[in-house]
């Protein structure tokens, strides 16, 4: 036979998706008992990583961590709508999140979702999403022909590792026409952990540590493109944030952009040679403002820096090249080209 503490859970576990915001008045009415024992029955359930909890006094909701264990296949077609899907599928669990986490999910998913429509070439698609410990996962598979690969064959790259570099930029996109190449960009940007893997390519952004970096997969050979999004249930961030960072605070075009120099190396080079610096300035055309991150960099060379900082500097003046993280020999050798430029 039941206890009272038991037959409270049970009652809490089967309420508590209908009624995410007011299950401890509900409860208490129905078991003639405090506010103050539901609380503690709902901190159990939390503990038992039954349950989970957002916001703070008047805003807090509670939901099922099952609920958010969700994996749906749909067939690629022109009338499919990832707005449709995200509405019909995932919506009513996610509002239970706080409302900065909510909104990151929604643009995420829709956002990897149209890309995974339009531009996978694929025949089918599948979404999932499951919370891990303390966070919300979600996932987009397709099974076209892979994003590095589609990049290298629009983009002519020699090597299909240049699309990782490319997409990390921004504003690069297969079909400029209909997309502006923004959601992939922000999207990367606003989750705690952000990865996409394909063509036995992996490409992880971690955005609690400030840290991206490339990996290969030559034993996987499954096709299409897997994105893995991953963010706290408590994080803080905010989208609008993100955005800010990025925009002209005037025009509000997104004309700002970041990018880790060490993604351009491959394998054991030296960030000695043109054709490297190159890789970084593909489609930087694009931007007004852009920074250079010399994170885990020691040593470039003299025709690297010019073609940056010298060639292309002369070409577009209307750009702001920026530079952090250089130690002292490559702030040297930037520094000799940029005096270079002026005589």
């Amino acid at each position: 036979m039941k206890t009272q503490a038991e037959i409270i859970r049970s009652f809490l576990l089967k309420n508590i998706s209908e009624h995410p915001s007011d299950i401890v008045a509900l409860a208490a009415q129905k078991f003639q008992v405090t506010r103050t024992t539901i609380h503690r029955h709902l901190n159990q359930l939390i503990k038992a990583n039954k349950i989970s909890k957002t916001g703070t006094t008047r805003q807090i909701s509670y939901s099922l961590l099952d609920s958010f264990k969700k994996q749906f296949s749909f067939q690629i077609h022109q009338k499919l709508d990832e707005s449709d899907i995200w509405s019909n599928y995932f919506q009513r669990t996610f509002l239970t999140l706080s409302e900065n986490i909510y909104t990151i999910c929604e643009y995420g998913f829709t956002e990897i979702l149209n890309n995974a429509i339009w531009h996978s070439q694929g025949k089918s698609v599948i979404t999932k999403s499951y919370c891990k410990d303390d966070s919300i996962i979600l996932t987009i598979i397709d099974d076209g022909i892979g994003i590095f690969d589609k990049l290298a064959k629009t983009f002519n790259f020699e090597d299909k590792r240049e699309g990782v570099l490319a997409i990390s930029k921004g504003k690069l996109t297969t079909d400029p026409a209909h997309h502006t190449g923004e959601g992939l960009f922000f999207s990367s940007r606003a989750f705690d952990i952000f990865s996409i893997s394909a063509n036995q390519l992996t490409y992880i952004r971690n955005n609690l540590e400030q840290d991206w970096f490339l990996t290969s997969n030559d034993y996987n050979t499954s096709k299409g493109t897997t994105v893995s999004m991953t963010i706290s249930r408590h994080s803080k961030t905010d989208l609008v944030s993100i955005f800010k960072k990025f925009q002209d605070p005037n025009t509000l075009a997104f004309d700002r952009t970041h990018i880790l120099v060490e993604l351009s190396k491959f394998e054991e080079e030296r960030f000695i040679s043109r054709s490297q610096a190159k890789r970084i300035l593909f489609n930087l055309e694009k931007f007004r403002d852009v920074t250079l991150d010399f994170k885990s960099v020691k040593l470039v060379g003299q025709g690297f820096c010019d073609e940056i900082f010298r060639i292309f500097k002369a070409k577009h003046p209307e750009i702001t090249i920026r530079y952090v993280n250089a130690n002292p020999d490559i702030e040297f050798m930037i520094k000799r080209s940029i005096a270079t430029a002026k005589l």
